[in-house]
């Protein structure tokens, strides 16, 4: 098989991007809808952890690795924080931050596909680094990361719908009923 002629930055500035995202994000929905600052921070802190896993194992499929972990600590973290910190009012930035990431989505994820795509020649084996991948060398691991990052960000885009509903001002008449 081939040598990659690429450069490992590529991977770091993919995954730079994706951690600022997320931090930008925590920061921006900290006070408005805390479940996605959790769900946001728990994403990072397993991706970490899915990182050292993966690299403890030699450099195989390290990039699916860590968007799996990721995926498993935004989906865990989130929907505990909106078991444990419910939304707060105004609710119509909420849901207008719900419509935005979900509309989003599919346009990040092209993104990120392209970038993957350019950062990991396919046909590779020796010198591939992190992008090694013995079986799949025709890039379907980086249609799964894509496909991730889309799920993500339409999970994202679940806490801040269910944060909007939580955070919604009760209606005059259901309180004078109560």
């Amino acid at each position: 098989m081939g040598y990659a002629t690429r450069s490992p930055a590529g991977l770091a500035t993919i995954a730079a991007s994706l951690v600022g995202a997320s931090v930008v994000g925590a920061i921006v929905s900290r006070r408005r809808a805390p479940a996605v600052t959790l769900g946001l921070i728990g994403g990072l802190l397993a991706a970490l952890v899915g990182f050292l896993v993966a690299v403890s194992d030699g450099p195989h499929g390290v990039p699916q690795e860590v968007g799996i972990w990721a995926s498993l600590g935004l989906a865990i973290f989130g929907l505990l924080g909106l078991v444990l910190f419910p939304g707060r009012p105004p609710a119509r930035a909420l849901w207008r931050a719900t419509l935005v990431v979900a509309l989003l989505a599919p346009f990040a994820a092209a993104v990120l596909r392209f970038a993957v795509g350019a950062a990991c020649p396919l046909y590779v084996t020796r010198g591939a680094g992190y992008c090694f991948y013995d079986v799949d060398l025709l890039g379907g691991w980086a249609a799964a990361v894509t496909v991730m990052l889309a799920g993500d960000l339409l999970g994202i885009a679940f806490l801040l719908g269910v944060s909007a509903w939580q955070a919604r001002e009760p209606r005059a008449d259901s309180a004078a009923a109560a």
